[in-house]
């Protein structure tokens, strides 16, 4: 079965292809997203880290010698919510890795995984979406715990990119200036990636966890209540909630300055104010989450984007010992292209 599957396989390669988001930690335009490759061989290392994770195979190059290609995947937090298990790859394994190449196209330098098909014919995502069906679960409340599809964070990304970003802003996003950095994300940014977050709901308090590339964020949101008269500015600035019928509504002011505070290394102002809203969809087995954006200094107007959560009470959020890891942040800079 390994050379027929193989062999169809490898004769897809050189084919145009765009599929999956880009990665929060450091920009993808070191790869050629247009463009898939694969490669035929023999797994020698599965590294689990974030916020990026990486997978060695030892192949053959062009001249025939034996060649080793690390790939990168995503986060082991956005793994989880796709199904990509730590003991799916391990040491010995014969696989074909799909992926797009280096812009370099220098032998050595890494790839960005799509997804990895073993011998029994498996195809174990990494920046492609998973193609399993997921039966979801209805939920009593908005309280439980959430995630994005892939599907759903591509969506939003797509949206994030039309935002009406100044000029200024433009310019400051050509800076990287949080890339590859152990980095937690602000919303909207945190609220639409693919991983793990819970809703707990009380009588006078709303508390968000959110799982961030191994970092855990809290958000404790008090209900019913208004803003002091002063806020001391911080990342996720200050919120307060209310319920409008079914719908919960989190209104945020007092935001710090933010590199990436628009998302997609995009900065924000201490002018930056975000209004949520979270509803269940009629068959509650989802949450449409909906976020305008205001930010005078670096939109035009203000920005709404909106997303469905899956209800995915068969999540756990990660062990500490997979924190952002600020050497694993910086793996991907001597890949970059050169040209």
């Amino acid at each position: 079965m390994i050379r027929g599957l193989f062999g169809a396989l490898l004769a897809l390669a050189g084919t145009a292809f765009l599929e999956g988001p880009a990665s929060a930690h450091h920009s993808q335009a070191m790869f050629d997203t247009t463009r898939e490759v694969l490669f035929e061989g023999t797994v020698v290392r599965f590294d689990w880290v974030n916020p990026h994770m990486y997978l060695i195979i030892e192949t053959k190059g062009g001249d025939g010698k034996p060649l080793r290609v690390e790939g990168e995947g995503l986060a082991t937090t956005q793994a989880r919510a796709d199904g990509l298990k730590r003991d799916a790859l391990r040491p010995g394994m014969r696989v074909v890795m799909r992926a797009n190449p280096n812009r370099d196209n220098v032998p050595g330098k890494q790839v960005r995984i799509l997804d990895v098909t073993t011998q029994d014919g498996e195809i174990h995502p990494f920046y492609a979406a998973s193609t399993r069906e997921r039966t979801l679960k209805p939920a009593n409340s908005l309280a439980g715990r959430w995630a994005p599809s892939r599907q759903a964070l591509g969506a939003a990304f797509g949206a994030l990119a039309k935002w009406p970003v100044t000029p200024a802003g433009r310019a400051a996003q050509k800076t990287l200036a949080a890339d590859g950095l152990c980095y937690v994300e602000s919303i909207p940014f945190l609220a639409v990636l693919d991983e793990l977050r819970s809703i707990e709901i009380g009588r006078n308090e709303v508390v968000i966890r959110f799982d961030n590339s191994g970092d855990h964020v809290v958000r404790r949101i008090p209900l019913n209540a208004a803003h002091p008269a002063s806020v001391k500015p911080s990342h996720h600035g200050h919120s307060v909630a209310r319920w409008e019928g079914d719908t919960l509504v989190i209104d945020t002011i007092g935001y710090e300055p933010d590199p990436s505070g628009l998302g997609m290394n995009v900065p924000s102002s201490t002018g930056k104010h975000t209004v949520e809203r979270l509803t269940l969809t009629e068959a509650r087995n989802r949450l449409r989450y909906e976020i305008t954006v205001e930010d005078p200094a670096y939109l035009t107007k203000p920005a709404v984007l909106t997303q469905q959560w899956d209800h995915r009470p068969d999540l756990d959020f990660s062990p500490r010992s997979e924190r952002c890891d600020d050497k694993v942040a910086a793996r991907y800079r001597p890949s970059v292209p050169t040209k």
